[in-house]
């Protein structure tokens, strides 16, 4: 790697070669990967290659794509491989091959790599389901077949709700109801006995969600639609657009019933997935066109991107200024905050903040549990 641009340039620019030959790479995995190879030997070939094997790496069959990249970055020749991972002494059932591989280094032989949707014990400690397992693993390390299980992994939503202007007769109503008592009144002789109440009429509070689904979202935008649809189902008062260079309306989209055909036919509409991010101008195209008079009045609005913004951040600070005055509640689901290490660097996100009222991790299902509870108990 050359010294003139540092290390941690040259694992960003393969991460985007692995991302530019058709590798699902998201930017929370490129930042794992960093992180990884800054506790190890940057020289050994070795370690570079189970770094980013294990943090960039979500299905078997990018694989070889990944090892070909490795080589042509890295070695220069095809001809240098490293070595096989290491067998974990963890036998299956019948006493056969070990069910289960870790590092090729002894500081990392007691732990347990997840194999499909089999529990396997951590080292030294009590079984763990895969569902609890897949509760915290981040979305961007998910594998095609835990993506299938993601449906019925997703929290239960309780969306808010706000009082209405309108009244409805209630015995524990807060407001008398004139007109009745009178009525009633006069069956006995004008002597007002019984007072009649009111109570005010709640409904579900409007949500719309936009979300990222630009090439550095590509390791979550897919969850983060799912769980859209997933709250489409749940209120017909959800609206949900998604944006990478342009902003799209899946709101049609996630009224299918059936689900796979719903993000097949999202998928279908969004001509800009895993493309590029402009964040300013499609939520200056949103508040422009859909925002003001109709979607915003009263809704709880949810931004799911990471803030990597490639435009210019006077333009998406114009559009969170404008989006906060027309919304009841702005909130930003950022997958990187996940990262203990994260802190609101990036200059989109920077823009931003001022406006949000709140900033939630949807890296994982516990992310997305959390967005739901702050949902539930929102104030009317």
């Amino acid at each position: 790697m050359g010294s003139e641009t540092g290390p941690t340039t040259e694992l960003v620019r393969f991460g985007r070669l692995l991302r530019s030959h058709g590798v699902s790479v998201g930017a929370g995995q490129v930042l794992s990967y960093t992180r990884a190879v800054a506790d190890l030997d940057p020289a050994g070939l070795e370690d570079l290659y189970w770094a980013g094997r294990v943090t960039l790496i979500n299905r078997q069959s990018d694989l070889a794509l990944y090892n070909a990249a490795f080589d042509a970055f890295f070695v220069g020749t095809e001809s240098d491989s490293p070595p096989p991972m290491l067998p974990l002494a963890v036998a299956d059932g019948d006493g056969g091959e070990p069910a289960s591989v870790s590092f090729g280094t002894e500081q990392h032989e007691t732990e347990i790599l997840e194999i499909g949707d089999e529990e396997l014990p951590a080292a030294g400690g009590p079984r763990a389901s895969s569902a609890e397992i897949l509760r915290t693993k981040h979305f961007d390390r998910w594998t095609e077949e835990e993506f299938r299980q993601l449906a019925r992994l997703l929290p239960g939503l309780r969306l808010p709700r706000r009082r209405t202007r309108r009244t409805r007769p209630s015995p524990r109503g807060t407001r008398i109801d004139l007109r009745r008592s009178v009525r009633l009144s006069l069956r006995h002789g004008g002597e007002l006995i019984h007072l009649r109440r009111r109570l005010r009429v709640e409904r579900p509070r409007p949500i719309v969600l936009i979300v990222d689904v630009s090439g550095s979202m590509a390791g979550f935008s897919r969850a983060l639609v799912q769980f859209s649809y997933g709250m489409s189902r749940a209120s017909q008062r959800v609206e949900v657009f998604c944006f990478g260079t342009r902003l799209t309306r899946l709101t049609n989209a996630m009224r299918v019933k059936d689900p796979d055909a719903a993000i097949e036919e999202a998928t279908e509409l969004v001509v800009d997935w895993d493309g590029g991010t402009r964040i300013g101008e499609s939520l200056g195209t949103y508040v422009t066109r859909w925002g003001k008079y109709r979607f915003n009045r009263g809704a709880m609005v949810i931004i799911c991107s990471d803030g990597l913004e490639r435009g210019e951040p006077d333009r998406l600070a114009w559009a969170m200024q404008r989006l906060s005055r027309q919304a009841h509640a702005v909130i930003w689901v950022n997958p990187l905050a996940g990262d203990p290490k994260f802190q609101p660097l990036a200059r989109g996100l920077v823009a931003a903040l001022p406006y949000v009222d709140r900033l939630i991790a949807g890296h994982s299902i516990e992310g997305l549990e959390d967005l739901a509870e702050a949902l539930a108990g929102w104030a009317a």
